[in-house]
């Protein structure tokens, strides 16, 4: 969802830009405007997620999985001090000397964006965990391009004003969503169990641990046609069971392959454990993998 807002502000930024400056300015403040520099800075943050893209789909591993959101954390919050840094030492005016006209409008589209979100997901029944990712999707704005346009493109007085922005907007963001994510994970919304301490949950993966655990204990129970296909076969990614069936004459490609289902792209393990996994599945027994599946 991120990655695909981000592409397509791509075309909306510099639409909405051209269109908000023809309507409130006069000929030559559109004129002004340097287009270069912002389609590089729009360059460069989706270069950073094409990146991303094609690192999660050639690195088979969990471990980089969890690197990377350590990694995306810090990049976040050296992007909020850069920016405090910037629009307090940059002009005139620093970010608590704005007019209250300012932080209301600022404001207004965090506290939109959380409540429309889930009502309507809630509305169309979606489970728990998404309706706060939803949320948070839509709350949580990229203020890195907002931040990279404002540094290309603008100078002096101008560059404090227009820093404040994504700025203030990036600090009411975080202190909003965290507020509503810790009482989402206190009333059980999200994938890490409540009653786990919030050093263990904040400091957790929760995303990348629990789908490797469910690939780990995951079971597919079979009726194979051949009694040699009878015999249960450990796989090769550690404890997992895999028995092929077939009901069908059609099978009997399936069966012939030896009867084991091996992951295509198998990934290397985390080397971590999953906190209170057992409490953390329980709230998730519709994404257990050891349900039978049967094929027809």
């Amino acid at each position: 969802m991120t990655a695909i807002s981000t592409l397509l502000s791509v075309i909306l930024m510099p639409a909405n830009l051209l269109l908000y400056c023809r309507a409130s300015y006069d000929a030559d403040v559109v004129q002004s405007i340097d287009f270069d520099s912002l389609f590089i800075a729009l360059t460069v943050v989706i270069s950073a997620i094409g990146f991303g893209l094609l690192a999660s789909a050639k690195v088979h591993s969990y471990r980089f999985n969890i690197f990377a959101n350590k990694l995306g954390n810090y990049a976040g919050i050296s992007l909020v001090a850069f920016s405090a840094l910037m629009s307090n030492t940059e002009g005139d005016t620093l970010i608590w000397e704005h007019s209250w006209q300012f932080y209301v409008g600022v404001m207004s589209p965090l506290f939109g964006g959380l409540i429309i979100a889930n009502i309507l997901s809630s509305f169309i029944k979606l489970e728990k965990p998404e309706r706060v990712t939803l949320a948070v999707e839509c709350c949580y704005q990229n203020v890195g391009i907002a931040t990279s346009v404002a540094l290309t493109m603008f100078k002096g007085d101008e560059l404090g004003a227009a820093m404040a922005v994504p700025l203030f907007y990036g600090i009411m963001e975080a202190i909003v969503l965290g507020i509503y994510c810790c009482v989402s994970w206190k009333m059980g919304w999200t994938k890490a169990p409540s009653n786990i301490s919030f050093w263990t949950m904040i400091s957790t993966s929760y995303e990348v641990l629990v789908i490797e655990h469910l690939d780990l204990v995951a079971v597919e129970v079979s009726l194979p046609k051949n009694q040699k296909d009878r015999i249960e076969k450990a796989s090769l990614a550690g404890d997992t069971l895999y028995v092929k069936y077939s009901l069908e004459q059609e099978d009997d490609d399936e069966v012939a392959y030896g009867c084991i289902h091996i992951p295509a792209h198998p990934k290397e393990a985390s080397g971590l454990a999953l906190p209170e996994a057992g409490k953390c599945l329980d709230t998730h027994q519709s994404e257990l993998s050891t349900s039978i599946q049967v094929d027809h």
